[in-house]
């Protein structure tokens, strides 16, 4: 879905965290169009109602009535039309709450949690002593430092054994998808600190089927992912996101292809790279093999690839002309190329898209040829023009998609002192990984 350049401004919290128990709250604020409708959710905590002046729309945030240590995940989603954009932000919660802890009577207790210290605090005559502690998101455990009442002192660690709170929300761009139109969802996870985690392993999945693909992340702590349903499919599904160890979900309205609605290709991102590798013969029967190094870049919305490649090809030694065969050469071709090109595609069934490319390029040949009756060999070295027709079937799998495509090379001949030409068909297959 196509997102209006202007919904854009970065979600942001007055103050930027709070202390349980002792912070009333903080204000919320984003940018958005005129006639833009902004809604805004919190995993915890409640989030008031928007209040909009002039391109500013804010809203009063009320933290969650706990003393545990935890971390408010906050979406706003700005729609102005069919685009929908996602702004997400987390706010650190810090806990507060008194701890009790027992040692002697009258010895003072200190603690030391996250470099602050807390204290020190005499214990009374049954040896309590109750400590306000502050704890963080994220902190663990702290460190007691106890002096008795005859000087000694004395550390020690303290488990403070804080509850697990969410740390991962999921959301998607559009309220429905087709097997033609994927859904674009967003993915927010954050550390246990409360701040974004920026090597998060995320995945994505739905009860429904269909394909996930992770696109990688688009901004601290936010990965994007498409999910594209089977088709045939209708009705309202979850959709749920792993990330360290724990699960969220939302929901997408599954529905079908609407009348004039293009299937999405397999073709992945806007930038692809991988590794193509291809077998078969020249004209003149030489067996040969070919590595290329491809890197594909969508051509604006059309469903076409603008592609470069980079590698070579090694042929088998073949017989040269000669008037007497007892007197024929043996010649071995190798070549190294460069060229550019364009691949359309179009779906043919479910997941697989059948493609058509067309390469222009240059070609380095190197040829070597050894004489007949131990006269010896030379070696010759020419540049010359090359294309390359080719066609084939692509398929969406893991971070990228798989190609195979028979491909027809043309070479001029007599190239290098190569009789013939390296000019042939091979059947070519590898992997393209989707880099954005």
């Amino acid at each position: 879905m196509a997102l209006i350049a202007l919904l854009a401004a970065t979600l942001s919290s007055q103050p930027a965290r709070l202390v349980l128990g002792k912070d009333a709250g903080a204000e919320l604020e984003v940018e958005a169009p005129a006639g833009a409708k902004v809604t805004f959710s919190s995993s915890v905590g409640l989030v008031g109602a928007p209040q909009r002046k002039g391109p500013v729309v804010r809203a009063r945030f009320t933290p969650p009535a706990l003393h545990a240590p935890s971390v408010a995940l906050v979406l706003a989603q700005i729609e102005a039309g069919a685009a929908r954009e996602l702004q997400w932000l987390s706010i650190p919660l810090t806990g507060s709450d008194t701890m009790e802890i027992e040692t002697r009577p009258g010895a003072s207790v200190e603690a030391t949690v996250a470099d602050s210290r807390v204290g020190p605090v005499k214990a009374d005559k049954k040896g309590i002593v109750r400590l306000p502690m502050v704890v963080p998101p994220g902190v663990q455990s702290a460190t007691l430092r106890i002096t008795d009442a005859l000087g000694n002192v004395s550390e020690r660690p303290l488990d403070l054994d804080p509850p697990p709170f969410t740390r991962l929300r999921v959301a998607a761009r559009q309220a429905s998808a087709s097997a033609a139109t994927p859904a674009e969802v967003e993915i927010f996870v954050v550390k246990p600190d409360g701040t974004p985690d920026d090597d998060a392993r995320v995945d994505l999945a739905c009860a429904a089927g269909g394909e996930t693909e992770m696109r990688g992340r688009i901004a601290p702590g936010v990965y994007l992912a498409e999910y594209t349903p089977p088709e045939g499919r209708t009705g309202v599904f979850e959709l749920s996101a792993k990330a360290g160890g724990q699960l969220a979900t939302t929901e997408v309205a599954l529905r079908p292809v609407a009348p004039g609605e293009t299937r999405r290709s397999s073709r992945g991102g806007k930038l692809s790279v991988g590794l193509l590798l291809g077998g078969g013969s020249t004209w003149n029967g030489a067996p040969g093999g070919s590595l290329l190094l491809e890197a594909a870049m969508l051509l604006g919305g059309l469903p076409l690839e603008g592609t470069l490649d980079l590698g070579g090809s090694a042929f088998a030694s073949i017989d040269q002309h000669a008037a007497i065969p007892a007197l024929a050469e043996k010649a071995t071709a190798r070549a190294w190329l460069v060229q550019v090109g364009v691949r359309g595609s179009r779906p043919l069934l479910g997941a697989l898209d059948g493609h058509a490319a067309l390469s222009l390029g240059l070609q380095g040949q190197s040829v070597r040829r050894t004489f007949a009756a131990n006269l010896g060999s030379a070696q010759d070295d020419a540049l010359a023009p090359r294309f390359a027709l080719a066609a084939g079937v692509g398929m969406r799998v893991g971070p990228g998609r798989a190609l195979a495509q028979l491909q027809l090379e043309g070479a001029p001949h007599e190239v290098a002192h190569y009789a013939g030409s390296t000019s042939g068909l091979s059947l070519m297959a590898g992997y393209l990984f989707t880099v954005r």
